[in-house]
């Protein structure tokens, strides 16, 4: 199955009982908080509306899959009660057969059913939510696509990168440098242009996905199934999905010609760890389809939530272990949204897990802030945080099972970074590999565990598949 709009996927998560409607919050504190809260209890997709000052019909959508594997499953058309690593092998079965299918340009969509030109262009009219205490603004970019296209090479790019409201028809942006969306931003630049863009707020989830891919529209007909349906914006001519929320067009001037102060924001790995002075887009026109859904995706804590692109994360590092000629792994997870990496393989050979590790850090991904990396055995799940933490504490020997890698790359949003690197662009940090499998030359006479098998927990599961099913339900968030 494969959803074109938002909104046919909020349907489908609410056929499985997985979306609740809220009335009337407020936008200051109860839409970010409620939005924390679902994260913290592996809750439901949250759509918002009825606020004070809009139209009833302006929603506002959170957690709509990053928090849940089940809504990640469903958005893929996977098993929606797939195992974790299960997935991830789902996954690298589609990236190897899947293949790239270019957007279809089609004349009209929901997204164009209103156009604010001129005076009416007014970002103020969707409601905005202060997403954490101390922002510094209202982001209205949070699960947005920011659409450029390469003056030199035609190429379509689209990321997503933060924006805050900072006035009628000004939004700010955050790019880091070394993104596509700057690199080509400072082409029109360097030619006095300022760079045209289209800022969409609002799409299916799985064009959402696609925006940390090379190919973008490209892939994400490949997830779709099917080419995704775009239209040319009305001011930029960029194409934008036709069955998308809001659309704001306009341009992007040179930091030279204007810039604004931006920040703090609330970062993914549970900090205020940004603020400066950053470029801006002079929005000069607005599209949105009618009742527009706003989707808002705002970084939360690393353990709220099990990171909705980790199932991708596992598949990559998998693939590449392949590649490098690590043999029998048996599952990859991310944890802390991708901070820990844990590979669990069944061992053949002396050093065999420690390979693996060096391996798996050798991997240069946009995952650039992956710290901390697990080896475990076959018996242990590296899905459930549990299991794996139980192996660290008994199977790793501190003095032996560790290794310690100084000036790896990272990111700024790093909030390890000294002053000192934050000032030169010096954005570097150490890596821990840990072994915490049994050693291998006495690991048939490593103790025991006093663990039912599979085969037993099964047996006992299907004897008493009411009750497991009600302990399931009171409790959904995996490993618990």
């Amino acid at each position: 199955m494969s959803f074109k709009s938002m909104g046919d996927f909020i349907a489908a998560a609410n056929a499985l009982g997985d979306v609740k409607t809220v009335h009337g919050a407020d936008l200051d504190l109860d839409v970010g908080c409620l939005t924390e809260i679902a994260y913290e209890q592996d809750g439901p997709m949250l759509v918002f509306d009825r606020f004070v000052g809009y139209p009833e019909d302006f929603r506002v959508v959170t957690n709509v899959y990053r928090n849940s594997i089940r809504r990640y499953s469903l958005a893929l058309g996977f098993p929606t009660h797939a195992h974790p690593v299960e997935l991830v092998k789902l996954l690298r079965e589609r990236r190897r057969a899947q293949k790239m299918i270019p957007p279809l340009l089609v004349a009209d969509g929901p997204i164009l059913e209103n156009k604010l030109t001129g005076t009416a262009v007014d970002i103020g009219r969707f409601p905005v939510p202060k997403w954490h205490t101390e922002d510094g603004g209202r982001y209205i970019g949070t699960g947005d696509l920011v659409i450029v296209r390469d003056p030199e090479t035609g190429w379509i790019n689209f990321g997503t990168y933060r924006a805050c409201v900072q006035g009628r028809d000004r939004v700010s942006l955050w790019i880091i440098k070394h993104k596509h969306g700057r690199i080509i931003a400072e082409k029109y630049w360097a030619k006095g242009q300022p760079c045209p863009v289209a800022v969409v707020v609002g799409c299916d989830p799985i064009t959402f996905m696609a925006s940390t891919s090379r190919m973008k529209y490209e892939y994400a007909g490949a997830l779709h199934g099917a080419p995704v349906e775009v239209v040319n914006a009305p001011y930029t001519g960029l194409p934008v999905p036709a069955h998308g929320e809001i659309v704001l067009e306009g341009e992007i001037p040179s930091p030279q010609e204007e810039t604004v102060a931006e920040g703090p924001f609330g970062e993914w790995p549970g900090y205020y760890s940004h603020m400066g002075q950053e470029c801006v887009v002079r929005v000069k026109q607005i599209s949105h389809r009618n009742s527009p859904t706003l989707f808002g995706d705002p970084p939360m804590r690393p353990l709220l939530s099990w990171g909705g692109d980790l199932p991708v994360a596992g598949a990559e590092v998998w693939d590449h272990l392949e590649r490098s000629g690590v043999t029998d792994i048996t599952g990859v997870w991310g944890h802390c949204r991708g901070l820990m990496m844990v590979i669990s393989l069944q061992q053949r050979y002396a050093g065999h897990a420690m390979q693996a590790l060096y391996a798996a850090n050798g991997l240069k991904s946009s995952r650039s802030m992956s710290s901390f990396f697990v080896a475990v055995d076959d018996d242990i799940d590296p899905a459930n945080f549990k299991d794996v933490l139980w192996a660290i504490c008994t199977r790793a020997d501190p003095g032996t099972s560790v290794e310690i890698l100084k000036s790896v790359w990272t990111e700024n949003l790093d909030p390890r970074l000294t002053p000192i690197q934050k000032g030169t662009g010096a954005y570097t940090a150490g890596r821990i590999l840990i072994d915490a499998c049994k050693p291998f030359h006495w690991r048939d006479q490593f103790p025991k565990t006093n663990i039912f098998s599979t085969e037993d927990k099964q047996a006992v599961k299907k004897r008493w598949a009411n009750l497991v099913e009600e302990m399931a339900s009171a409790r959904k968030v995996y490993g618990q």
